[in-house]
């Protein structure tokens, strides 16, 4: 006998005739011997109407009533279904999230799961009864004592699925939506994407913090962490999904920290790295397509690809490579500037240092807390390249014992914690696994910035203590005015009229530099975990974006994802690009 969870999600309980097709669904996974656990969202686009209703009565509502409003939707479609349930003749009984016994932070509208009282569901899954749980909440203490209700903001209900996984112990949650799985990318954008049969949880949280809404990444972030098998099907057929699992050694479930894990598990050391800068290169669309291909051609691996906003009609490409590679590499950048223009510089005995863990995803501070360790440690940093579960830069390697020690001291990392040199065993994976387009985003700049340590964790340090999220930084070098350096990020579009106080209080602290707004972007991020062991994969991308005329304001790339920014006019057409260049759809 297996333990079940199934989350059903808005669109699968809309109506009545389809919860009444879940209940059925549920009869029969019942007969085959299954014990359940059902979680459900609120039905359709309720969640949508009730924030409405607030905004009719305060166009900024009380958090704590707000929550309290919010959570009515999901109460609704748990006794509806544990009706059907009973109707057919299956012992049911619905539970909120504080009947269950979800206890999380005391944040009202994005609250993180902390633990999970199992008793009382046990109870009645030994008993024979489906239970059906109200998804995206749980029940904090209040300053006072008392018992609140809290949510954990949208795609919440996910979250719930997976955590009550974890917490039960379940074989395998199984979460169903109105789409047939995990696709190569958005069929509204792309018709012919294609249903993937299984993806690891790392390429999804790239995916998924960048744009794919099958599933919310505190969800794959739990899966992750804990080693739960998660599978998303469709509520409308019998297709069999797509299976997600975990690369990680699962970490040990411990009591009032389900979803707080450390923010950061691991420290990487890559010694031997050389950065070439290639600088006042033309900036239209299919160089950095010619410049990765001269690269590929020659069989070099690059890791790090960094491309800030544009200067004027120039523009300048940073990468790193293994300095057993810089001779090849010089080589071919003599080409390249002989055929672009520009010119190329090179530093050797440089580092690359990151941090890992699932749990930097959404938390801004993590980012300013290692520039601000760094610069307490008076290292510069030399570049910078985020992802959703990896913040790297590279350092001169002298400073790297210094680095280290610090930097595991901030983030209480023990020797086994700490990579230097990994090698890492070559996999026979997908280049590119799929693509996520995110359309809420604006292109920011600081320019004329002092090159100094301390300058990147300020800027990161406000923004993070503002509470607003930053994403895709990178910061390259110009090789005419290096006293200065400029880093480009990007942020939510809603986020943006909060940061001008922000900005201005960071510009007056730094002479000289001044705020620059780039045009109407999109994000296109392509991901697949054999990026890392294939040559020119990136050059593949960059070519697919020129034969369709679109030009690239920015890179970011990581091991197992290369970032691209474009005017949002050119979004779909480069999501079809990228799709079509790999044959995703075969």
């Amino acid at each position: 006998m297996a333990l079940l969870v199934k989350k059903f999600g808005g669109t699968s309980v809309g109506d009545i005739k389809k919860i009444k097709n879940i209940a059925s669904s549920i009869l029969q996974s019942k007969e085959a011997g299954n014990e359940i656990v059902v979680v459900v969202s609120a039905m359709g686009q309720t969640t949508d109407d009730l924030n409405c209703l607030a905004e009719s009565i305060s166009k900024n509502p009380n958090r704590r009533e707000l929550d309290m409003l919010l959570s009515t939707g999901e109460q609704v479609t748990i006794a509806l279904l544990s009706m059907a349930l009973n109707e057919y003749g299956i012992p049911a009984i619905s539970m909120t999230g504080s009947q269950v016994g979800i206890i999380t932070e005391s944040i009202h509208g994005k609250a993180r799961i902390l633990d999970i009282k199992t008793e009382r569901i046990q109870n009645y899954i030994n008993q024979g009864f489906v239970v059906v749980v109200a998804g995206f909440q749980g029940t904090t203490l209040s300053h006072t004592g008392s018992m609140e209700i809290t949510t954990l903001g949208r795609g919440g209900s996910d979250t719930s699925a997976v955590a009550l996984s974890t917490a039960l112990g379940a074989e395998t949650c199984e979460i169903y939506t109105d789409v047939p799985g995990v696709l190569t990318t958005d069929p509204r954008i792309v018709p012919k994407a294609k249903l993937l049969d299984e993806i690891s949880c790392e390429e999804m949280l790239e995916l998924a913090s960048v744009g794919a809404s099958v599933l919310h990444p505190r969800a794959v972030e739990i899966a992750r962490n804990y080693g739960i098998k998660l599978c998303v099907k469709s509520s409308q057929s019998d297709s069999s999904g797509t299976l997600l699992e975990s690369q990680i050694q699962p970490l040990p479930l411990k009591r009032g920290i389900l979803e707080l894990t450390k923010t950061v598990n691991s420290l990487e050391v890559l010694e031997n790295q050389a950065v070439f800068s290639l600088s006042n290169i033309p900036d239209r669309p299919g160089i950095a397509a010619q410049i990765f291909e001269k690269l590929s051609e020659a069989s070099i691996n690059v890791d790090l690809i960094i491309q800030a906003t544009n200067d004027g009609n120039n523009n300048d490409i940073t990468f790193t490579v293994s300095e057993l590679e810089v001779k090849k590499t010089e080589e071919q950048c003599e080409l390249i500037t002989s055929q672009l223009g520009g010119e190329y510089n090179l530093k050797t005995n440089m580092t690359k240092l990151s941090i890992q863990g699932a749990g930097i995803m959404g938390r801004p501070s993590v980012s300013a807390d290692l520039f601000d360790t760094l610069s307490q440690a008076n290292i510069n940093v030399r570049l910078i390249a985020t992802s959703e579960i990896k913040v790297s830069c590279v350092i001169e390697i002298n400073n790297i014992p210094k680095a280290i020690r610090f930097v595991a001291e901030k983030f209480k990392l023990s020797d086994t914690q700490i990579f230097v040199n990994p090698i890492i065993e070559k996999q026979e994976l997908p280049e590119v696994r799929g693509i996520a387009l995110d359309k809420n985003q604006v292109q920011v700049s600081f320019r004329k910035l002092p090159d100094r340590p301390g300058v990147a964790a300020s800027i990161c340090l406000a923004l993070a203590e503002n509470n607003l999220l930053f994403d895709t930084i990178v910061q390259s070098e110009r090789i005419s005015s290096s006293k200065n350096k400029d880093i480009s990020f990007t942020m939510n579009k809603q986020d943006r009229e909060k940061a001008n106080l922000v900005f201005d209080a960071l510009t007056k602290k730094l002479p000289g530099s001044y705020i620059e707004d780039g045009p109407a972007i999109s994000k296109v991020s392509t991901v697949g975990a054999g990026m890392a062991f294939k040559v020119g994969t990136a050059g593949k991308i960059f070519r697919a974006l020129a034969e369709q005329n679109i030009n690239i304001e920015m890179i970011a790339t990581s091991e197992i994802r290369t970032s691209c920014i474009v005017l949002e006019k050119d979004s779909d057409k480069a999501v079809n690009a990228i799709h079509d260049h790999f044959e995703l759809d075969k």
